[in-house]
């Protein structure tokens, strides 16, 4: 029951939603960021599955299933891990719990709205497009305004502060990503190196 009020506080009062979740910080719950995660990975798949063939972007009979949620999950992790980075540099006032927690109510205008936008789209043509994926937009930037807005209510920091905080986040955030790609790419060579080795050692001795 409390999950569903901070729901609808953070989509009415989301200032006052936010300060709460600081203020509550010795009470901290960590099940609504497990709820909420798996609740937005759930909506993802049902957009995936439902949305109308004339409107979807991701053909579901081709597409790694894994790897569309991961498009959701991945991103916001990186976020929080870069955000909480920036912050404790920066003199912030949010605990790497907090920061978690606030991102995951965060999702909940996607969480609620998206499911029936995908309803509605099955009535929907290719014609009608435009309508859908402006709907679809105004969703996701409602969510990353809330992310802007714990960013900064929690923190206690000015506009500019925050904008420069966001700045140095996505950078750290594109910095993380690109070290593990490096990291992977790397590995992959590492282990065809070892692979062929092992070939020849076979080859020579069998």
């Amino acid at each position: 029951m409390k999950m569903l009020k901070m729901s609808l506080l953070v989509l009415f009062h989301p200032v006052v939603a936010f300060s709460y979740i600081q203020k509550e910080r010795d009470n901290y719950r960590g099940y609504p960021i497990i709820v909420l995660l798996a609740a937005g990975i759930l909506v993802r798949l049902i957009s995936l599955e439902f949305t109308h063939y004339p409107l979807a972007v991701v053909d579901t009979r081709n597409a790694n299933l894994v790897m569309e949620c991961a498009k959701l999950f991945v991103p916001l992790i990186s976020w929080v891990i870069a955000s909480y980075a920036m912050t404790t540099i920066m003199s912030g006032e949010t605990l790497i719990r907090e920061a978690m927690l606030a991102a995951a109510y965060s999702l909940v205008p996607y969480i609620l709205f998206m499911p029936p936008l995908t309803l509605l789209s099955r009535i929907m043509d290719g014609g009608q497009a435009g309508t859908y994926n402006a709907v679809k937009v105004a969703i996701l930037c409602w969510t990353l305004l809330l992310m802007v807005v714990n960013l900064k209510e929690m923190n206690h920091f000015s506009c500019g502060k925050t904008l420069l905080v966001i700045l140095l986040s996505l950078f750290t955030v594109a910095f993380l990503w690109a070290a593990v790609a490096l990291f992977f790419a790397i590995s992959s060579q590492f282990l065809g190196f070892v692979r062929e080795v092992v070939n020849e050692i076979r080859y020579k001795f069998y």
